[in-house]
């Protein structure tokens, strides 16, 4: 299933018959066949007509509202999943604290190791650093200490230290003339880097609360993310694995590469958000579906999907593991 981006400012989504059209003024309309369409994000000022929402109410079609700047503003999902066995389960095993425990020590690892060797890969890559090999360190000693951790505010300190020695390293991976990256920061953030980083936590967390709706989970019960109203914490928890191998590479990549630029940004004054430009925004939303449909070796199978497919499958994976048909909920790594 397919995810179209609506980010023109002032376009117009309306329904002609079975499809869906997207005006904007001054251009040729734009198709969007809905047969295979998975999710529509609309990004900014764009007027969905009554018509259209109907057909994709019908269609069963997750659509996501976000700010021009990609903050999450609202979604019309589907009905809930019918699937009570699965979420009586889940509730069974995410409200005792022994079994929630357990698998946010497996989250918080499993996205730190991936933390690591993201570090540890570029160092190898050019030349080493010894700023790069100490984050790496420091990344892999609190992995460990989550292990041994006994409640969640401590594996949440885990995390925090994790986050805190990567961070400290990240900078060393951004190589562009004009970008520098003094710290993870956010609402708002105050560097393209960071702004960057936001949106594709949010484009991604979007991918991750559609698997988790498709496969039946409650997208607001999860383990390491207390349950907070409005919060989707089970979606949170499940994002955590992907932010290193699908945003943070992506993003490193986009700047290195010369795909986007300084005078991308605008940088409205001290204390304000850095805003991505329309063209860059339109931009990183494209590179980032690339990377959702790139091909990945699914282990231990050893077969090939692409992220999006990835993803799935691994809510599918943690399903299992409410059910009680897996010991264990694995995250996903990347390879050292």
């Amino acid at each position: 299933m397919r995810t179209v981006y609506v980010t023109q400012e002032g376009a117009v989504v309306r329904r002609e018959g079975a499809r869906l059209r997207v005006f904007v003024r001054g251009r040729a309309p734009a198709d969007v066949p809905v047969h295979d369409l998975g999710q529509l994000v609309l990004m900014g000022n764009v007027l969905l007509t009554p018509a259209a929402l109907d057909l994709l109410v019908e269609r069963g079609v997750d659509t996501v509202f976000l700010t021009l700047h990609g903050k999450y503003r609202a979604r019309i999902a589907h009905a809930l999943s019918g699937n009570v066995r699965l979420r009586l389960a889940q509730f069974a095993r995410l409200t005792d604290a022994a079994q929630a425990r357990q698998v946010a020590r497996r989250i918080v690892r499993g996205k730190a190791l991936n933390q690591a060797v993201l570090l540890e890969r570029f160092g190898r890559r050019h030349g080493g650093s010894e700023r790069l090999r100490r984050a790496a360190i420091g990344v892999r000693a609190s992995a460990e200490r989550a292990l041994d951790a006994q409640s969640l505010d401590e594996l949440r300190g885990c995390e925090g230290s994790a986050a805190a020695a990567y961070f400290r390293g990240f900078g060393e991976l951004i190589r562009a003339d004009g970008f520098a990256f003094d710290g993870r920061n956010r609402r708002p953030p105050l560097d393209p880097v960071n702004a960057l980083l936001s949106l594709g936590y949010t484009l991604l967390s979007n991918a991750v609360e559609a698997a988790v709706e498709i496969v039946g989970l409650d997208p607001y019960l999860g383990s390491l993310h207390a349950p907070e109203t409005g919060r989707p914490s089970l979606v949170c928890d499940l994002v955590e694995e992907w932010r290193v191998p699908i945003v943070d590479a992506l993003v490193v990549a986009a700047v290195n590469k010369g795909i986007l630029h300084v005078d991308d940004f605008e940088h409205v004054g001290p204390g304000e958000p850095v805003v991505v430009r329309r063209e860059a925004l339109s931009a990183f939303v494209r590179l980032f579906e690339r990377r959702m449909e790139a091909l990945v070796t699914i282990q231990p199978e050893g077969c090939r999907v692409s992220y999006r497919q990835a993803i799935e499958r691994q809510v599918r994976r943690f399903a299992r593991w409410v059910l009680g048909e897996e010991p264990d909920y694995e995250p996903w790594s990347i390879r050292c």
